[in-house]
């Protein structure tokens, strides 16, 4: 039965990385700055500027706050974002026919925080109410984890062999929280302390990090369809996750089956806490 959760779920990454690169979606939110207007949180450079002191994620400009009833504090200043626009310009060329030429440019707005204004009413976040899924919780624990909270980026820090996760609630679904979760776990396995995977000890060298995403994004597609939880959702975002990673793949196609190979050996570690007989050694003497 194991083999057959590996194999469907390798063929069915593969059949999703087959149709092209998919956008990869963050599934998780930190409530970022946002649009009072829209509820359309900022993205690129926007994102950081906008990052501040203010308890609301919400920005508009002076206009939108005119337009919507309210006003700008006396003396309160405002923050940058930037626009790309374009002109479309037509050409005659020597032959007389026309061409259209498209030059891009930056626009700059002003913006300010729902802080920063009058006689608008205060906008809240929509709370999720995520819950835990004991059978994906016990998965995630069973070989003692060392996790801690990050507000924003989860990862796996070989340096003090923790596991770094948003909250629970930070996430779309639950289901969401646990395929990331599950990633993060199946870096975890590569550990010096366990499965010692070369891809984690030099991670910083690309092609090394890039099979290791490979490897960490596999191994958590087969543990939610272990747990029940391969959901069309989650099935794309790893598919879509791997490929803002390996856009070389098609130039390395032994990497998708090393990745299997090497999550397969991290899921049996999760489920049994056996090493392979390669890693007894290693393992030994770390």
């Amino acid at each position: 039965m194991m083999k057959d959760v590996f194999s469907v779920v390798t063929d069915r990454i593969i059949a999703q990385l087959n149709k092209g690169i998919v956008p990869w979606r963050r599934t998780w939110s930190s409530n970022g700055p946002t649009s009072y207007q829209t509820n359309k949180e900022y993205q690129g450079i926007n994102a950081l500027i906008l990052q501040d002191v203010y308890k609301s994620p919400y920005w508009l400009t002076f206009r939108q706050a005119q337009k919507l009833g309210g006003s700008i504090k006396a003396g309160e200043k405002g923050s940058p974002i930037v626009f790309v626009d374009r002109i479309v310009r037509e050409e005659t060329n020597a032959d007389g026919s026309i061409s259209v030429r498209i030059i891009p440019f930056l626009k700059y707005y002003t913006v300010f925080n729902w802080e920063q204004t009058r006689n608008l009413p205060e906008k809240v976040p929509v709370e999720r109410d995520n819950a835990t899924i004991p059978d994906a919780e016990e998965m995630l624990r069973r070989r003692g984890p060392r996790i801690d909270y990050h507000p924003s980026q989860p990862h796996y820090s070989p340096a003090d062999d923790t596991i770094y996760l948003p909250d629970l609630q930070q996430f779309e679904s639950s289901a969401e929280y646990y395929s990331t979760a599950f990633h993060e776990l199946t870096h975890w396995t590569g550990g010096r302390a366990r499965l010692a995977r070369q891809e984690i000890l030099n991670y910083r060298l690309e092609e090394d990090r890039s099979q290791e995403e490979l490897t960490a994004e596999i191994g958590a597609a087969f543990l939610c369809q272990i747990c029940a939880l391969d959901t069309a959702d989650t099935l794309q975002n790893s598919a879509a996750y791997i490929s803002s990673w390996l856009k070389v793949l098609k130039d390395n196609p032994r990497w998708v089956l090393k990745a299997s190979r090497q999550a397969r050996e991290a899921v049996e570690f999760i489920q049994t806490g056996k090493l392979p007989e390669r890693c007894g050694n290693a393992a030994a003497t770390a």
